[in-house]
């Protein structure tokens, strides 16, 4: 009587335990149609639902990541990092080239960051497009002959440059700005002594006034230029695994 009823047991366990991982397989395959139909809010709570019912469901995470970096926007390139952070965290993942996959979609995820954050150039437009540059290069050693890797790996490396130099002549005209206040107050007393003198350094400084303003007006149009160029450019996320 005991052993039968632990066959039972065993059996409705096992059956349990069957039923949820077939839901979760097609809550997953739902979600793919959705997420080819372009139905990301869709397709993330197909893919929320395998979750809740296999919190180690790899792919799941993975194709959950990929639906959050795919909505455009800066919270959803955030969610996606932490995303592809609990997928690169589990130790099942044994498979080269999904790994290469993850990385190489994360640092996507953070040129995306710093591409937001192209206007103002903040810290987080450095560090997003160094950790960009670090999962591009960890990518490629799993993945040595992925060109989409090596294609924004490179331009990931040429805006830190870039942003770099920028910040160094930032540095220097500041010290020469410097260095130029203290000149000009020594010329004080001098310049007082001609008012003709003085009313045309007033005008020729409100119209360099006028030229900087139409130049920085200018220049942010260029970068907002430059940034749906570079938009365009990025290789896009790695959305063809066939689960």
């Amino acid at each position: 009587m005991g052993d039968n009823m632990k066959k039972i047991i065993y059996f409705i366990m096992f059956s349990i335990l069957f039923v949820s991982c077939d839901k979760a397989k097609n809550n997953l395959r739902d979600g793919n149609k959705a997420f080819e139909a372009k139905r990301y809010s869709e397709a993330e709570n197909l893919y929320r639902k395998a979750l809740a019912i296999d919190t180690s469901y790899d792919k799941a995470r993975y194709n959950l990541a990929n639906t959050s970096y795919m909505q455009n926007k800066k919270d959803s390139y955030k969610n996606a990092i932490m995303y592809y952070d609990k997928a690169l965290s589990l130790d099942s993942i044994k498979d080269n080239n999904f790994q290469a996959s993850v990385l190489y979609n994360r640092a996507n995820s953070n040129f995306k960051l710093a591409l937001l954050d192209s206007s103002t150039k903040s810290n987080d437009y450095s560090q997003c497009l160094k950790n960009a540059i670090n999962d591009y290069k960890l990518s490629l050693k799993l993945s040595p002959k992925d060109s989409s890797a090596k294609y924004n790996l490179a331009l990931a490396m040429h805006l830190l440059k870039q942003n770099s130099n920028k910040n160094k002549t930032k540095n220097q005209d500041k010290q020469n700005q410097q260095n130029q206040s203290q000149s000009d107050n020594k010329k004080d007393n001098k310049e007082k002594q001609n008012n003709s003198s003085v009313q045309v350094k007033i005008q020729n400084k409100e119209e360099g006034d006028r030229m900087l303003e139409a130049l920085k007006n200018n220049e942010r149009n260029t970068l907002e230029k430059i940034k749906k160029e570079k938009d365009k450019n990025i290789r896009q996320v790695r959305t063809d695994k066939d689960w």
